[in-house]
């Protein structure tokens, strides 16, 4: 489940096999209404010569992609393996080769005539250039799915550098860095709720990350540091992490505490589509920062040491930025996902029914034996508390 708000109405759900079952569909309902209007020996020649067309149209680009591969990129791109190379150029691999032999099979045993044999070589040529001049080619859809299916995205990789890099590293030390915090301050009404003590992670669409937080809006204001955290990490000896504790102010000018930061990784989007040589246009970059904002959510959550201890707020500044635009945006937004996370903490669970109270010597003792193994000294550990699961 996502953790923000509107997020069904931003975030891309992952495309379906809507498309392919359409396909499917329209090509079974076109040869059975050409194969009733022509009969079933017309409609075998008709079908065999069309598909050995197709077929030997996809082979024959194959072998032009192998020709570009093996003199140039034998070596650097598959290392020396021919049958890398060949899988790579061919889609479908032995399916492909096993479709041609049954079909120049079938051929044969329809004792093809000379100008059918002309037809397929017409369509097999046809199709070549087509390709060629990218009239075949796959569409901006086909290609973001194959990217998103596989993992290709840009936005994919900053999730997960992100992550393996920052998150998975300060999030599980996040609840004792603010006890800490809380103890050397001597002040427990800073940060004194529960549902405060998670990392909140902005996210904004257009990707623009401002150095300090009081430059998008006066109201929140820089409190003080986290403990810092100290990592050995890549050969660096006790690599500093930190966090810092933000005031929020609401219309009233009551102070509002939590730990906030902007999502870092966006920054290299924001500068990708500053820079002409990166090809990163406007409307991409918006698309992989909701594309980062998805991926983002599935690695955390599948994360036990990283689930509940975030919450990722989505800034919609792109329409600020069209209408005009308000200097408390930032603010508000904050203030509207902690009174959500104290809603979750005190509206959610139902107040307990104490049971009736006993004398204590009129009970008769009882000896109470478990049959239960002894359970480890130490669990994997997970922040369980979910205010949410309370009413599972």
């Amino acid at each position: 489940m996502l953790r923000l708000e509107g997020a069904g109405r931003l975030i891309p759900r992952p495309r379906g096999r809507l498309p392919a079952y359409c396909a499917a569909a329209t090509g079974v309902a076109i040869v059975l209404l050409v194969y009733l209007a022509l009969g079933h020996v017309p409609f075998c020649r008709q079908a065999v010569t069309a598909a050995l067309g197709v077929t030997l149209g996809a082979v024959l680009r194959g072998l032009c992609l192998l020709a570009e591969e093996s003199l140039h990129h034998l070596g650097t791109r598959y290392r020396g393996s021919l049958s890398r190379m060949l899988r790579a150029c061919f889609s479908g691999g032995p399916r492909l080769l096993g479709v041609v032999v049954v079909l120049v099979l079938w051929a044969q045993s329809l004792q093809l005539e000379l100008a059918e044999w002309y037809s397929v070589a017409i369509a097999s040529g046809f199709s070549l250039l087509l390709q060629a001049f990218g009239i075949l080619s796959p569409s901006p859809v086909e290609t973001s799915e194959i990217c998103e299916e596989r993992k290709m995205n840009v936005a994919h990789g900053l999730a997960w550098s992100f992550y393996t890099g920052y998150l998975k590293l300060v999030l599980p030390k996040l609840e004792n860095s603010i006890e800490q915090y809380r103890q050397r301050q001597g002040n427990r009404e800073i940060l004194r709720h529960r549902h405060s003590w998670r990392l909140h992670i902005l996210i904004p669409l257009s990707a623009f990350i401002p150095d300090k937080l009081e430059e998008a809006d006066q109201c929140v204001r820089f409190h003080d540091n986290l403990p810092e955290i100290a990592i050995d990490r890549a050969g660096v000896r006790k690599r500093i992490y930190k966090n810092s504790v933000y005031r929020v102010l609401d219309q009233q000018g009551q102070a509002h505490h939590c730990v906030a930061e902007y999502a870092t990784p966006l920054q290299t989007l924001y500068t990708m589509s500053q820079e002409s040589s990166a090809g990163l246009s406007s409307e991409e970059r918006r698309q992989q920062v909701l594309l980062f904002i998805r991926s983002l959510e599935a690695v955390l959550e599948e994360s036990v040491e990283c689930r509940n201890r975030y919450r990722l707020i989505i800034l919609d500044d792109e329409h600020e930025q069209e209408a005009e635009p308000d200097p408390h945006f930032l603010s508000k937004k904050i203030l509207q996902q902690l009174q959500q996370q104290e809603r979750e903490e005190y509206g959610v669970a139902a107040p307990r029914e104490e049971p009736p109270r006993e004398d204590f010597l009129s009970r008769v003792p009882t000896l109470m034996i478990s049959d239960d193994l002894p359970s480890p000294l130490r669990l994997p550990v997970e922040n369980d508390w979910n205010p949410t699961g309370q009413c599972k």
